[in-house]
């Protein structure tokens, strides 16, 4: 009898990465600014500190110098140049102007690259994203992970739907200000299910450590380090 063992593959990364026609990596020792972290939902601001240092580890390990902007200094230079374009909401209707947006955010990465000498700006979030459950395991963004419970016996159950996944989202600018990256990673399951309440509760080890994030940093990374 001949038994033939497969290896199971990786998920795909997202189809919704958005790389620039023509992009070109920087050069190894560049220095890249990664500006202050975004997240989607409250639940998610524990994780900013893993989020910013596993983007210092990876990118240093990768031979490029990173440098963080501070909130203080983003806010500042950020409402001097909302204030340049003529703002970025409209004052009848509240709703968001996306082109006085666009240009104050490539004025932003613009100016920083002038300071600094950077090579690429990066905006780091934690965001939360749709996973597909199949069995025990929901896969999402480059990621597979076990969905957790709260009173099974094996502490699993079999489902099969929808859940949300946190993943590493990361937006990449030009010195020039142009936008030539836009990538997710998935990293962490934020929910488990409480067999005894029949609802969804936030995992209590979420952030227990950086493992996960750390694996969703190196999927958002990947379209930009790969040779």
């Amino acid at each position: 009898m001949l038994l033939v063992a497969c290896a199971s593959m990786s998920p795909p990364l997202p189809a919704d990465n958005l790389i620039a026609p023509g992009f070109r990596r920087p050069g190894a020792g560049a220095l890249i600014v990664m500006l202050p972290a975004k997240v989607e939902a409250v639940d998610l601001q524990a994780g900013v500190g893993f989020l910013r240092d596993q983007l210092h580890q990876q990118l240093g390990a990768a031979g490029y110098k990173v440098v963080a902007l501070d909130q203080d200094s983003y806010d500042t230079i950020w409402e001097q140049e909302v204030a340049e374009v003529g703002g970025i909401y409209d004052v009848t209707t509240g709703g968001l102007r996306r082109r006085e947006y666009a240009l104050a955010l490539g004025r932003l990465v613009q100016r920083i690259s002038i300071d600094t000498q950077a090579a690429m700006v990066l905006e780091p979030q934690l965001v939360l994203r749709k996973a597909e459950v199949s069995g025990v395991s929901a896969v999402w963004d480059g990621q597979q992970r076990r969905e957790l419970s709260r009173g099974a016996a094996d502490g699993e159950v079999r489902s099969h739907g929808s859940t949300l996944g946190v993943s590493v989202g990361l937006r990449m600018f030009a010195s020039s200000g142009e936008f030539v990256l836009n990538t997710h990673g998935g990293a962490s399951l934020p929910y488990r299910l409480n067999l005894q309440t029949n609802g969804n509760e936030v995992r209590p080890d979420l952030f227990a450590n950086d493992k996960e994030i750390a694996d969703g940093v190196g999927l958002a990374l990947a379209p930009l380090l790969k040779k």
